[in-house]
């Protein structure tokens, strides 16, 4: 595999065929904790030694980060935690580069990063000599959240090529939005995104996507439809938006008088967390074809399978 040993910072970081491995193998972990509630029987001992996982969170997350401990943990992995930035030397003055740079100082296996926007610390990322995870990095990419909105997709409709996916939401500031372009357009699938003028992407990669302006129109086009959180917190570098949430969500929230045009084997997907009734409506999340508890089961899976192919563990295939 093309990543092993590498680190995984981009959704370009993967070809094709490598999406392919990490979702047979992600199937692979998913159907033997179903049936035996376990799965690091399926990995070579002398392979995993005592391989460390370090994750480094000086941003928000309950799914990313829980995900990635419990993937690490069900393969066998040990795992070190930073996460609470008040109990770090972030609160004496150490900066994220070099909380980053100390972290790697102590030799773990792999490291999965999450932080706001920062090029100091993403340059030491980029450069280190220990592998990095993106585990969602300022507004850049979120390429870990992608391949498992990609395996929810493919796991329930069958496919990739082909498969229309409607991004809804706040485009412009969502790492999450960036990485599943990259991704869904390189295993073949359409993608368009349905955001009021104020959420536009301004990236060059977004120039030639579709995007519209009417709601419905959007939801009749779809199979797949994921909603976007509006990031308030990242509104605040840019000043006022002059858009309210009242007016969001009457002209793009995502509610049952859509549900009525969404076709009946489409899905509903979304990163998390959730603002209810702004992105979807409580009718919505209740609906059967809500997959978002589908996507935070499967981050587990699809993580568990990256680890596994970066840290090179042997695995038995079966």
């Amino acid at each position: 595999m093309s990543i092993t040993g590498q680190s995984f910072l981009r959704a370009k970081d993967v070809t094709p065929e490598d999406v392919q491995r990490i979702f047979k193998r992600a199937t692979l972990f998913k159907n033997a904790y179903k049936n035996e509630k376990k799965m690091d029987h399926l990995i070579d001992a002398s392979s995993l030694g005592q391989k460390v996982l370090a994750l480094v969170f000086s941003e928000p997350s309950t799914r990313t980060r829980t995900s990635f401990q419990m993937a690490a943990l069900r393969l066998g992995l040990r795992v070190v935690l930073l996460d609470n930035m008040a109990v770090s030397s972030m609160q004496k003055g150490e900066t994220v580069a070099d909380t980053l740079r100390n972290v790697a100082a102590m030799k773990p296996d792999v490291i999965a990063a999450r932080f706001d926007e920062d090029p100091e610390a993403y340059e030491v990322v980029e450069t280190m000599d220990i592998p990095v995870i993106n585990a969602g990095i300022g507004m850049y990419e979120h390429p870990t959240q992608s391949l498992l909105d990609a395996f929810t997709i493919m796991e329930n409709r069958g496919k990739l090529e082909g498969e229309k996916v409607l991004i809804v939401g706040d485009v412009l500031h969502s790492r999450v939005a960036n990485s599943n372009l990259a991704l869904l357009k390189k295993m073949g699938a359409e993608v368009a995104y349905c955001a009021p003028s104020e959420f536009h992407p301004k990236h060059k990669d977004w120039v030639d996507i579709p995007h519209f302006a009417d709601r419905d129109e959007a939801v009749k086009w779809a199979t797949v439809i994921m909603g976007l959180r509006i990031q308030r917190e990242r509104h605040a570098s840019v000043g006022n938006i002059g858009l309210t949430v009242a007016s969001y969500r009457d002209r793009f929230r995502i509610g049952g008088d859509q549900l009525n045009h969404f076709r009946d084997d489409g899905i509903l997907l979304h990163p998390g967390p959730v603002n209810r009734g702004v992105e979807f409506s409580n009718y919505v999340l209740s609906d059967s074809r809500c997959r978002i508890l589908d996507q935070v089961t499967n981050g587990v899976f699809v993580r568990a399978s990256l680890l596994s192919y970066i840290l090179d563990l042997e695995v038995q295939e079966g």
